[in-house]
């Protein structure tokens, strides 16, 4: 991690907090404050007083064991309002209406945040027997295929720590709740390259998702998902969708990185 620059540019204290919070934002756990001194390469007294400037501005807060920073909703919030409303998203947003023409079914784009997956794009189809989500709805990971495909693509310690703070409830029948069968699942999802959502968050609902990779080919930055009622899409016909979707998805990583 670069060291937090000490430029005319970047001196004022908002600023250099700023940077501070990209910092944690890019780590992929919640870091102790000897990982951010280390990070961010500065004094402890001088770490403390922006770490208290980003948590009087709401934007991070800490863990329940006081030892660790993670993001607060504020600043989840302003990360969304910005993914949502930068000059890409109409580009982003006509790949979904090219999407939903081609297969007929509606689509959307999630992120991750948490242990929630949240719509940062969808276009629904013109077709009955639909369910209707908005933009900015929230869905559990460990029962949704976009959730079950970031949890998939995670590192192995990252996605324990995350599950660790979960609790799986069960939507419906088919909801996996059990933490060995839901890391077995998400196993299989890594090796196909694909989650599917078989009735397990509402029942009636059937969702297949790919990932969008960022150009590093590292790192799952968002999900591209086909839903529709189960008398229409099922695992008997959802992976005829797969080669459609996966180019929306190389289409969206180029938009979206």
């Amino acid at each position: 991690m670069d060291d937090i620059p000490d430029q005319t540019t970047e001196s004022s204290p908002a600023l250099k907090a700023f940077s501070l919070l990209e910092i944690i934002a890019g780590l992929d756990h919640a870091p102790t404050l000897a990982e951010l001194t280390e990070a961010a390469n500065l004094p402890k007294p001088t770490l403390h007083r922006w770490l208290a400037m980003l948590e009087s501005a709401e934007l991070i807060r800490r863990m329940p064991d006081g030892r660790r920073y993670e993001l607060a909703a504020r600043a989840t919030s302003l990360a969304f309002a910005i993914l949502s409303n930068n000059p890409s998203s109409t580009q982003r947003h006509q790949v979904l209406e090219r999407l939903v023409r081609e297969l007929g079914e509606s689509c959307n784009l999630t992120i991750l945040e948490g242990g929630e997956v949240m719509y940062l794009d969808r276009v629904e189809a013109k077709l009955p027997l639909r369910v209707a989500f908005q933009k900015g709805s929230r869905v559990p990971a460990h029962c949704s295929a976009s959730g079950k495909m970031f949890l998939a693509m995670m590192s192995p310690a990252r996605r324990n720590r995350l599950l660790s703070t979960l609790i799986l409830d069960r939507h419906t029948p088919n909801t996996i709740v059990e933490i060995n069968a839901l890391n077995e699942e998400l196993a299989l999802i890594r090796r196909q390259g694909y989650a599917l959502d078989d009735e397990e968050f509402l029942s009636g609902l059937f969702c297949i998702a790919v990932p969008v990779i960022d150009k590093t080919r590292r790192e799952c930055v968002a999900a591209l998902a086909l839903q529709a009622p189960v008398v229409r899409l099922s695992r008997n016909n959802a992976t005829e969708r797969l080669a459609t979707l996966s180019a929306a998805a190389e289409t969206l990583s180029a938009i979206l990185t």
